[in-house]
């Protein structure tokens, strides 16, 4: 199960804020992106824990309406650990896939040009 707050990284968090601010996509967005591509990259194959200091969403905002989704995506690749630090995790290593994105047409490439 989810917690009710995930923390992610400071240097996720600063990413996040650089490419909110050259495509306006909103966070809760860009990290639902974000996840979708680093579970995608299999990034839960190779750990590293980062140090979560920045921001903070509420699970209900981060994932909407499709926690549960995200929760059973995360869940087929790693059964053993906890949740919010998976997230966490996902959330920082698909923010590193978006560095160099100067507007939607970067995100769109970075994201392989597909549309949901």
């Amino acid at each position: 199960m989810l917690p009710n707050r995930i923390r992610i990284s400071k240097k996720a968090t600063d990413t996040l804020a650089m490419v909110k601010g050259r495509t306006g996509l909103t966070p809760n967005i860009l990290c639902r992106l974000a996840i979708a591509q680093a579970l995608e990259a299999g990034s839960l194959k190779k750990r590293v824990n980062s140090k979560m200091d920045g921001q903070e969403f509420n699970t209900n905002t981060l994932l909407g309406e499709h926690a549960d989704t995200y929760a059973m995506l995360i869940r087929q690749q790693v059964q053993d650990a906890e949740l919010g630090k998976v997230v966490a995790q996902l959330v920082d290593d698909g923010m590193g896939l978006f560095s160099g994105v100067n507007n939607l047409s970067d995100l769109f490439v970075k994201c392989k040009g597909r549309v949901a």
